[in-house]
């Protein structure tokens, strides 16, 4: 992956925060945390659409007719819970 340099302007209580997760051994430097950061988010946005396309379809879908105890009941049979 190619990289270069940039700049960013981030707020004093930010960069400490950055620095605070660097000094604790979370990360080898300021640049890991933000990629980090950066990986991180667009995960939880893939995962988000993902949710957010299975409600979508969930709601468009008809009516099983069953009851909620109904779906609950066969959701705890399927994965094995009393």
């Amino acid at each position: 992956m190619a990289t270069a340099h940039k700049s960013l302007m981030l707020p004093d209580e930010t960069l400490a925060q950055i620095d605070a997760l660097v000094s604790a051994g979370h990360a080898a430097d300021r640049t890991s945390v933000v990629a980090d950061l950066v990986a991180r988010e667009l995960a939880f946005a893939a995962k988000r659409r993902d949710l957010d396309a299975a409600i979508d379809a969930g709601i468009a879908s008809p009516s099983s007719g069953a009851s909620l105890d109904d779906i609950l009941n066969d959701a705890r049979r399927r994965h094995g819970r009393p």
